[in-house]
């Protein structure tokens, strides 16, 4: 089976230090790298609760909290672990090389919000 994913260049590893995030947008969407001590992720950069960015979000682990009313997701899953929020995020699959990371393509994802 081959991957047909297409993958979009957004950052270098070495501009995000661990335990921060940067936002990217990539085809008008706003998405979330995340720099954990189990390595990179990608989620939607919008909490499902208030539709307001992650970004600037505490990391801790692999999970990272809304800054404005706390609630916590699992980057690696995107699966809710704390409310308010009820709704998990969209995830995205991550390439590095070397230190180039890409992220696939949102076309034809549907976010759940």
């Amino acid at each position: 089976m081959t991957d047909n994913i297409e993958y979009i260049p957004v950052a270098d590893a070495t501009d995000i230090e661990p335990g921060h995030s940067v936002s990217v947008n990539v085809n008008g969407t706003n998405i979330l790298i995340c720099n954990t001590e189990e390595g990179f992720f990608a989620v939607q950069d919008m909490c499902t609760h208030e539709l307001v960015p992650l970004c600037g979000g505490y990391i801790q682990g692999t999970l990272i909290s809304c800054p404005l009313h706390g609630a916590v997701y699992d980057l690696k899953s995107g699966e809710v672990m704390a409310p308010p929020a009820f709704e998990d995020l969209q995830t995205f699959k991550l390439k590095i090389e070397g230190t180039s990371i890409s992220v696939e393509s949102p076309t034809g994802k549907s976010l759940n919000f």
